[in-house]
């Protein structure tokens, strides 16, 4: 497989996303539950003095944006998608329709919108700063991505308050999911191996540490891709020797996954010396180079530049800012 094959098999979980997954249906019915509970919807003591007709609503769009999460059925009311999923709407725009009892559509109107604002601010973002890499840089030299298309990816991270449905906005708006979950894939990372060292109470260096982590357990539990982060160039280093090494001894652990190292807290000139300064000494062509930490809508295009594989950004669902959108009666 080339990067780019790699990268979206790895990284890209998007067709999990769905309700027919019932990860993915849990984790929705779940918070979906506690957000009604909590807003207490059986007690609208207001809506109550008015009438209870069957009624239609329309959700419309106060600003530009990319539309997501337009599920069709929330309790007994009935979600009629006015536009698809990653598509674009304009200011006034309708991007729904809603009927069911005016007692009900009024107590869910807060969440239904909560909901959809929220993941279409995700989409938007993350297809917004897509847009701007595209549009403002040319491809990274092939000699530093290897046999990948020099397609620059972006990717969430597990800054999810939402979970699941975070990750589906960023697939929604053109980004990489990452890991769904814990048990989604191997990433070691530096508390993995200070707890090599405190167990044994005696240091041995990083490299060694490292070593000992690549043990036969790691081979039954990989899933086709090994990730670590690093957070020097001297670590970098050490980790594609390590890698060098076992493949020389035929381990089973090389043979079968393929490599990754997440630069951690790099500035981009940082990360695009040392992808040149590996590149002198090792074959990059099939190991992905992640970067995260600091990397947002001010720096991002110079990080394109660096010749890195994915660029991560926990901005796009930790704090991300929702989509203007209202609920109004027909």
């Amino acid at each position: 497989m080339n990067k780019t094959d790699i990268i979206l098999k790895y990284f890209q979980k998007k067709d999990q996303l769905t309700v027919k997954n019932k990860d993915y249906q849990k984790t929705v019915s779940s918070l979906f539950t506690w957000l009604i509970e909590n807003d207490h919807i059986t007690n609208d003591i207001t809506s109550k003095l008015f009438p209870n007709d069957i009624s239609t609503a329309v959700i419309i769009a106060k600003e530009n944006g990319i539309a997501a999460d337009l599920i069709k059925k929330y309790s007994t009311l009935i979600l009629r998608p006015r536009i698809k999923d990653g598509l674009s709407f304009k200011k006034n725009q309708i991007i729904a329709e809603i009927s069911g009892k005016s007692h009900e559509i009024l107590a869910y109107e807060r969440t239904i919108l909560n909901i959809l604002q929220r993941m279409s601010g995700i989409a938007t973002e993350t297809n917004r700063l897509i847009t701007l890499i595209k549009s403002k840089t040319s491809p990274p030299s092939p000699l530093l991505v290897g046999e990948g298309k020099g397609e620059v990816y972006l990717a969430a991270t597990r800054k999810t308050p939402w979970m699941m449905l975070d990750k589906k906005a960023v697939a929604v708006g053109g980004g990489l999911t990452h890991r769904l979950n814990l048990s989604d894939g191997i990433l070691i990372k530096d508390n993995h191996l200070k707890i090599i060292s405190n167990a044994t109470k005696t240091p041995r260096g990083w490299q060694a540490e490292l070593i000992e982590a690549l043990t036969p357990p790691m081979v039954k539990e990989a899933r086709g891709l090994i990730e670590i982060e690093v957070e020097t160039e001297k670590q970098a280093n050490q980790v594609l020797k390590t890698f060098q090494q076992l493949t020389t001894h035929n381990s089973q652990l090389i043979t079968h996954n393929h490599l990754a190292l997440l630069l951690d807290n790099f500035t981009p000139s940082q990360a695009k010396t040392l992808l040149r300064d590996l590149n002198d000494l090792y074959d990059l062509s099939g190991i992905i180079f992640e970067a995260s930490g600091g990397i947002d809508k001010n720096n991002i295009l110079e990080w394109s530049k660096t010749g890195v594989d994915i660029l991560s950004l926990g901005s796009l669902t930790h704090s991300p800012q929702a989509v203007n959108l209202s609920l109004e009666f027909s």
